[in-house]
């Protein structure tokens, strides 16, 4: 008996693991991830060490596809929304729903962002990935603007007509030089803005079966409306315009870019802006969401300890320096929590929480990366004003279809 009592808690004790984690953020990002997830996790679970290997983003997917090949796949990777659809097609990740549904309860995340990760339809299909955290489109204002032209702020119930008959009385040339430097607004076809309005008024890049309908009457609409504001309203700068520098010179009174963007103008603004409800549009208020995720190779040595280390991930409810500000949490609990809400900083982030019942990751899917990057080859004609919205839709539209080889 006495042998017997002596051999449990060696037996008890588990091997040693070594996991593979691979990424794309390097310099100071890797080193928060190291201090800040890491090493509270190997003090959790000092059986298992974790080797952390960080690669630029444009070198990442190569790399990863040739250790895929030689047999030398890693245990834990970040996985983009780009290519979640493409890996999972190929079967070269690992479906983490039966493990989501063994030990996590979704009540407790923000599942919108999830879609995104979802395969093979965004709305049903298992989970290949698994976010940590999110971004989104946010729509920011110049107070000091508004208050010039007398205009209530924009709230809940503003449209996207709204923003352009406030950007009308808005946009003046103040110098008298003959060129406008206070704009409404910036209209662009960047994914952050084009996709999603184009949503708002009803219209679609793809349907759940692929088939392209940027160039259906809805999509195109939504075009014009945004070229518009450029050409035959003149609120708008133009597309070569870096929108985040007027609005942080306080030239630009309504700007959607990404929440990420928000550290920059606390940075850099005066405290007189803030952020509001993303407008609604004439068929719905639509907000483009996308995830952070992680994602475990189909090929991983070790799935059951990387996944313990996603869950230790998503479910801490302490800050950590990665994720941060300008991140929202997946988990309810931190993301509504004081530390993440700063209730003492611009802007009210409860802005951002009000907008995940809005969210939606919209189309990142098949081969996103190269038909997002011909977008700007297909519109920026029709956006300079030197061709029709139309066929500036139509090209991209071929072009989406090129693409995913229909």
């Amino acid at each position: 008996m006495l042998l017997l009592a002596m051999a449990i808690p060696a037996l008890a004790q588990p091997e040693p693991v070594t996991l593979r984690y691979f990424t794309w953020d390097g310099g100071l990002e890797s080193q928060q991830i190291r201090e800040d997830l890491i090493e509270p996790f190997q003090e959790l679970y000092p059986h298992i060490t974790i080797e952390h290997e960080a690669v630029p983003f444009s070198q990442f997917f190569d790399k990863l596809t040739t250790y895929i090949a030689g047999g030398e796949a890693p245990d834990l990777i970040h996985m983009s929304v780009g290519y979640v659809y493409d890996f999972a097609d190929l079967g070269l990740l690992l479906n983490l729903q039966p493990y989501f549904d063994r030990d996590l309860n979704p009540d407790d995340f923000f599942m919108e962002p999830f879609k995104a990760m979802r395969y093979p339809s965004m709305e049903t299909g298992d989970l290949y990935g698994i976010p940590f955290a999110f971004v989104m489109s946010a729509f920011y204002y110049n107070e000091t603007l508004f208050d010039v032209t007398g205009l209530a702020y924009p709230d809940e119930s503003w449209t996207w007509e709204n923003v352009r008959e406030a950007g009308k009385r808005i946009a003046h040339d103040t110098d008298g030089d003959g060129v406008i430097d206070r704009w409404g607004f910036h209209a662009n076809f960047d994914y952050k803005l084009l996709d999603m309005v184009i949503h708002a008024f009803g219209g679609r890049i793809l349907d759940e079966d692929h088939n392209v309908l940027v160039d259906q009457p809805e999509a195109v609409r939504a075009a014009q409306f945004l070229v518009d504001m450029i050409h035959e309203d003149q609120i708008a700068p133009g597309i070569r315009a870096n929108g985040n520098n007027l609005f942080q010179q306080g030239q630009l009174a309504m700007h959607v870019t990404n929440i990420f963007d928000l550290q920059f103008f606390r940075d850099t603004m005066a405290n007189d802006w803030n952020v509001a409800l993303m407008p609604a549009g004439p068929a719905q208020r639509v907000v483009r969401l996308w995830p952070d995720s992680f994602a475990i190779p189909a090929g991983s040595r070790y799935p059951e300890e990387a996944w313990e280390f996603i869950k230790f991930v998503i479910t801490r409810d302490e800050m950590d320096r990665y994720r941060g500000a300008r991140r929202v949490p997946v988990y309810r609990a931190l993301a509504t929590s004081p530390e993440w809400l700063e209730p003492d900083q611009r802007p009210d982030k409860m802005i951002f929480i009000q907008q995940v019942a809005y969210g939606h990751p919209l189309e990142f899917r098949p081969n996103w990366g190269e038909w997002n990057s011909a977008r700007n080859a297909a519109l920026q004609p029709a956006f300079l004003g030197e061709e029709p919205v139309q066929f500036g839709m139509e090209k991209w539209a071929q072009a989406i279809r090129n693409a995913i080889g229909q």
